[in-house]
């Protein structure tokens, strides 16, 4: 006679490796590296399925922004931004619209300007790019901006 127990535990892993396996598949790549100038840069985000890869990507480029939107108490994911990151002499060394809350880009080391437009605000930070690791910036936009 089998072993009850053993069969309800045999059913839950096989269950869980199931499971485990279909969110692979529904995982999506790296969406394709993009260029703006000299600068490549990937951005994406939506749909969630995108976010395994991005977030392993991150640590591949110098820099990180992150862009959000106030939603309460709360910040939500935005997309369709122009996103623009100037360097210290004033050059606009990106100029793109992101494609999710995400965007990575392969930036040289020194200070930036990074400036988030969406429906007519504007957001900005200041950040230094280190010449080692990747510098994370976040962005959020006040709540009701879209």
């Amino acid at each position: 006679m089998k072993n009850p127990k053993l069969m309800f535990a045999s059913a839950m892993v096989a269950g869980l490796l199931a499971g485990s396996a279909a969110w692979a598949q529904d995982a999506l790549p790296l969406p394709a590296e993009k260029q703006s100038g000299s600068v490549g840069y990937v951005t994406g985000g939506v749909p969630d399925e995108q976010l395994p890869a991005l977030k392993a990507a991150r640590s591949s480029y110098p820099l990180g922004i992150e862009i959000y939107q106030k939603a309460g108490a709360k910040s939500e994911f935005t997309s369709g931004v122009q996103v623009r990151v100037i360097d210290k002499s004033g050059e606009i060394v990106l100029d793109a619209v992101s494609d999710g809350p995400y965007l990575w880009a392969r930036v040289p080391s020194g200070s930036y300007r990074i400036e988030a437009t969406l429906k007519d605000k504007m957001v900005a930070k200041q950040v230094t790019v280190a010449s080692s690791g990747s510098t994370p910036a976040v962005l959020v936009f006040p709540q009701g901006t879209d």
